[in-house]
């Protein structure tokens, strides 16, 4: 018996994931991600894009973090939209802070959160 091959399909993102990653932006431009994910602390005090506006590699960094750690459904439906807002937010205190700030991420960051592609 002969089997069909598989077409590669294209696959669309998903519009959920659209709206994530529009939010993740529209909340990092304006400066209001410390109020969405639920810890206002972690970037408390940290005037981000001041810091990072000549830093495009580090800002690149962060939206990797975001884009690696957002998990989808078999629809495309975000399910952890936050917690990926807030592991690109431990790495925005993570590169900010001061020289006696001796803030750690917690957990620390895995090779596959930080990979870029």
């Amino acid at each position: 018996m002969f089997s069909k091959k598989k077409k590669n399909t294209p696959q669309k993102l998903s519009n959920d994931f659209k709206s994530a990653m529009r939010h993740f932006v529209y909340y990092y431009t304006n400066g209001t991600l410390p109020f969405v994910i639920g810890d206002e602390n972690i970037l408390k005090g940290i005037d981000y894009r001041e810091d990072l506006k000549e830093e495009a590699s580090l800002v690149e960094q962060a939206f990797a973090i975001f884009t690696n750690t957002i998990k989808m459904d078999e629809n495309g439906k975000v399910l952890n939209q936050i917690h990926a807002m807030k592991r690109a937010a431990q790495w925005i205190r993570f590169v900010c802070r001061s020289e006696n700030d001796d803030y750690e991420v917690e957990p620390e960051f895995e090779d596959w959160e930080t990979e870029l592609y």
